[in-house]
């Protein structure tokens, strides 16, 4: 069951990031397939424990914001921990 659960998120943040490029655009194939596969995991795990699918989406976006804010305020700092 839970194979299934990754499998239909996986294929759902799949066609979504597909469809969002620009028609001619080429393949970016770390967008196309870590994102959605990483995405669908934090799904999973949220499933298993028992989170509904809104809060779902919101725990996500949160996180996405506060990482944007983290980098933008903190980004040279990060470029240089990782250099």
């Amino acid at each position: 069951m839970v194979i299934a659960i990754f499998v239909f998120y996986f294929l759902v943040f799949s066609f979504l990031f597909i469809s969002s490029r620009k028609k001619g655009e080429k393949f970016n194939y770390k967008r196309i397939f870590l994102l959605p596969a990483i995405l669908a995991f934090i799904m999973v795990f949220l499933s298993l424990l028992k989170v509904y699918f809104i809060y779902k989406l919101i725990l996500i976006l949160f996180a996405v914001i506060l990482f944007l804010l983290t980098y933008w305020h903190w980004g040279e700092r990060i470029r240089k921990w990782f250099s």
